[in-house]
């Protein structure tokens, strides 16, 4: 039974990493609430701390230890959870830190609640089992929250084979969410009040590949004739995966926001090679051209990773010049970083720190002029927001997402938070725009 709030034990979530993390952790504690648990803040003092792991790069490693580090401070007598990618790749690394309670990875997570209260009885307990062969789709569904815009998974799993990555060890084999579970959820949130809907996968583009019936163009199609439907977004899709007839779908379905990201990695073809992607710089460019004949002005964002074993001055010119080819409107940068049992990690010609984090600047450089450019062609239009939250420190004023992800922030009304509100566009802030409501919020 739910307890009334305020009287049950709380918990409180730490969430690094991806949208499907994101959507995990939306999951997780709608499942503690229900066990008659209330989330407070990280910051505060709580029962259970949760803190669910990315484990990307060297870098995100040392963000999750840190917060798990945090947790046990700020409660020592709290029971400390650690969840997701970093705990399933290196259980016993993680139960050794001092004050942790439950490690559990990426499987077994609907049993969170039960293993917290094991531990609380009799001790620490580890539950992370290796992924050796194809498992089921783990269903953690969404009921409702507290945010605007919805994160649903539909995929699980990873085989592309990119000899940087260390995801398909923490996810495991492709896994998809039965088409009639997915519809079933999002109208679920239809009904709960959100107007953007965002679908998430570790490989969201694989939907349906191992089942055989139907593909991520055939659950967009039945998605958006649902009743009641404000937007659907897509997360991550990689290159090879948009067949023509996602292509079509994309650009004939105007409930599916004009915004894709597609991660590039490099623009240099011998890398691409050496990475073991499936695609050259030309077939990219030639995607781009297809989406964009049909929505000329959607925004791309892309994922491009710097000093990769091999890479020269001259292959991280080309990536330059192809970058800004290919007119993105945000760019996400990442310094190579060697896992522990991936291909690329015994390469030889591994770059030197100080060039990577050189080339990083000039990239991320480039990107904030590139998304400068982008945000600027929409000054004196209107866009259609999601109202996400309050701006802080500055009275009266929200912020959200456009249809093509572009941050405008706005006079307006708490009571709009949560629903889809036109803006006209007035002036630029950084990356980001300004604007006043043009029209009734829906």
């Amino acid at each position: 039974m739910v307890r009334e709030e305020g009287n049950g034990p709380t918990v409180a979530f730490a969430t690094l990493g991806c949208k499907v993390n994101q959507s995990e952790a939306q999951a997780l504690r709608e499942l503690f609430a229900r066990h008659g648990y209330r989330t407070v803040p990280f910051e505060e003092e709580a029962d259970v701390y949760v803190v669910h792991t990315c484990t990307v790069t060297h870098l995100s490693d040392r963000k999750c230890r840190q917060m798990i580090r945090r947790a046990v401070r700020r409660n020592p007598r709290a029971t400390v959870v650690v969840s997701g990618c970093y705990a399933q790749v290196a259980p016993e690394e993680v139960a050794a830190i001092p004050g942790v309670k439950v490690v559990v990875g990426t499987r077994e997570r609907h049993r969170l609640v039960e293993l917290v209260e094991e531990a609380q009885e009799q001790g620490p307990r580890v539950c992370v089992i290796p992924w050796q062969a194809p498992a089921p789709f783990e269903e953690l569904p969404l009921e409702a929250g507290e945010r605007a815009r919805a994160f649903v998974r539909v995929q699980e799993g990873c085989e592309e084979g990119c000899r940087y990555c260390i995801v398909p060890r923490a996810r495991g084999p492709v896994r998809t969410r039965p088409p009639e579970a997915a519809k079933a959820e999002v109208e679920r949130l239809i009904r709960a009040g959100y107007r953007e809907i965002v679908l998430t996968g570790v490989n969201l583009g694989a939907y349906g590949r191992e089942r055989g019936d139907l593909d991520l163009a055939g659950l967009l199609r039945e998605l958006v004739r649902l009743p009641g439907l404000g937007r659907l977004r897509l997360s991550s899709v990689e290159p090879h995966y948009f067949t023509a007839e996602l292509v079509r779908v994309l650009a004939g379905e105007e409930k599916i926001c004009p915004h894709w990201h597609i991660p590039l990695q490099s623009g240099d073809a011998a890398t691409l090679a050496r990475m073991g992607r499936r695609y050259t710089p030309d077939d990219y460019a030639a995607l781009l051209a297809r989406l964009r004949q049909g929505r000329p002005e959607a925004a791309v964002t892309t994922d491009v990773i710097v000093g990769f074993p091999g890479e020269d001055e001259a292959s991280f010119t080309r990536t330059l010049a192809f970058v800004e080819a290919m007119a993105f409107s945000r760019l996400h940068v990442f310094p190579y970083s060697p896992r522990r049992g991936t291909p690329a990690a015994s390469f030889p010609d591994q770059v030197a720190p100080a060039v990577k984090a050189e080339r990083s600047r000039r990239l991320r450089a480039l990107g904030r002029r590139l998304a400068v450019a982008y945000a600027g062609r929409f000054l004196g239009r209107r866009l259609t927001v999601v109202a996400e939250r309050a701006v802080p420190g500055k009275r009266g004023f929200l912020t959200g997402h456009s249809e093509n992800y572009l941050e405008v922030s706005f006079p307006g009304d708490p009571a709009l938070l949560g629903r889809l509100v036109p803006v006209r566009i007035l002036s630029r802030a950084g990356e980001g725009l300004l604007g006043e409501q043009a029209g009734a919020a829906y």
